[in-house]
């Protein structure tokens, strides 16, 4: 015999229903301003002037908000890494604060400091260490967002009348919500990286590829970088050559050869004029200097190497270099700058974050047989690293979020493995 409660000691269904309602709606508002925080953060045009502040930040702000109302800030958001990483940071942080003890301005030392500890420990604590699907759907943001950005620029370039110079230089070069020339390129190299690999795993459908590569390469040529074409030619070809079908390797070869018939026939009546007075000259007459500014970047690195044997020990400071400098600028190589200002324990600080990239995309291929994560992590610290030689200080967000990305689709790749031992 079955004794039933009374009506009015049952529970009411849509009280229960209501006090279930906020965990779903938080979780779920946690997630959509992660995505916005991605989507927002190529688009550097977007910020305050009087503070480097850009609405990225905002949103990440926003987001590490809500983690802490649910109490789910990972503890260690780039797995096995994140040790390493942390102690990269701090090390990077350390030199430049005895620097500037010694011999710097203390207030050029904290906002520096916050920056990157804002860019390399609260970005990574609010992008990394989520699951496996929702880290790809934030390299999906990722991809579309930078598409977007793209696009915009080549509007601007081709269809707006003397045009901002922050969306595009006095020679015509594409900066687009970036920024910045070289920046920008290697943006679109990252994301025709993730696209590719994306879409080889069936992550993304090849019609939405199709669609997106051709906004993204354009854009690369309309920036006229010679280092983002090589690092578009160099990514897509490792990510061709490590995709184990011999179908998609024939098909870059000849999407390759194909590329340099068109620009040595009719490179001049189907490519931007940019790209043909920046790449396509230095190219075809194997001339460095039609190619930008060289010359003046390396003047700025003899003098750096110059200044760095007395800067082993204890640095200038941060932000120091220009006050010494003939030329009245930083040197454009972060690993130089880093050790002016900051000596060898702050460039020891940065070779430990690379390092920590590699390490994590290395487990992610042996360890947990995710060849096509570690490979987009290893791709994209290899870009970080070239790149990091023509960048001053790199705490800008448009630069950091798509290798924290890259590096927490191998950690998240990582952790699923693990757990399913």
């Amino acid at each position: 015999m079955t004794i039933q409660s009374p009506p009015f000691l049952s529970p009411a269904p849509r009280a229960v229903r209501f006090r279930q309602r906020p965990a779903p709606v938080l979780s779920k508002l946690d997630s959509k301003l992660a995505a916005l925080t991605v989507f927002l953060s190529p688009m550097n045009f977007f910020r305050l002037d009087v503070v480097y502040l850009t609405l990225a930040d905002a949103a990440a702000c926003a987001t590490l908000l809500v983690m802490l109302l649910k109490g789910n800030v990972p503890r260690a958001p780039l797995g096995m890494v994140t040790p390493i990483w942390l102690t990269g940071v701090l090390l990077l942080a350390a030199g430049l604060t005895i620097g500037s003890v010694v011999n710097g301005n203390l207030l050029s030392l904290v906002v520096i400091l916050l920056q990157y500890f804002f860019s390399l420990i609260a970005l990574v604590y609010v992008l990394a260490g989520r699951e496996y699907r929702e880290t790809v759907a934030l390299l999906k943001v990722l991809v579309f967002s930078i598409a977007v950005v793209m696009a915009f620029g080549a509007y601007v370039v081709h269809y707006v009348p003397d045009p901002d110079l922050r969306l595009v230089s006095a020679s015509g070069r594409l900066r687009s919500l970036v920024e910045r020339e070289n920046a920008t390129a290697a943006l679109g190299s990252i994301a025709i990286v993730l696209l590719l690999n994306l879409t080889l795993d069936g992550k993304f459908r090849r019609i939405t590829a199709a669609l997106i590569i051709p906004v993204l390469l354009y854009g690369v040529i309309l920036t006229g970088s010679n280092t983002g074409l090589i690092l578009t030619v160099f990514g897509a070809t490792v990510t061709a050559l490590f995709s184990n079908s011999a179908r998609v390797t024939i098909g870059f070869i000849l999407a390759g050869v194909t590329a340099v018939i068109v620009a040595k026939f009719a490179g001049d009546i189907i490519l931007p004029e940019i790209f043909q007075e920046r790449v396509l000259t230095a190219l075809t007459t194997r001339d460095l200097s039609q190619a930008g500014t060289f010359e003046d970047r390396y003047l700025l690195i003899l003098e750096a190497l110059e200044i760095a044997r007395d800067t082993l020990g204890v640095g200038l400071g941060a932000d120091q270099y220009r006050t010494i400098s003939a030329y009245g600028a930083p040197v454009h190589n972060s690993y130089l700058l880093l050790l002016t200002e900051g000596s060898l324990i702050s460039l020891l600080g940065l070779v430990l974050l690379l390092l920590s990239g590699v390490t994590l995309a290395w487990a992610a291929i042996v360890e947990a047989d995710a060849r096509t994560e570690g490979l987009i992590a290893l791709i994209v610290c290899l870009i970080y690293a070239v790149m990091l030689s023509s960048f001053t200080h790199f705490y800008a967000r448009f630069w950091n979020v798509p290798l924290v990305l890259a590096l927490a689709l191998a950690a998240a790749s990582h952790k699923t493995k693990s757990r399913n031992r």
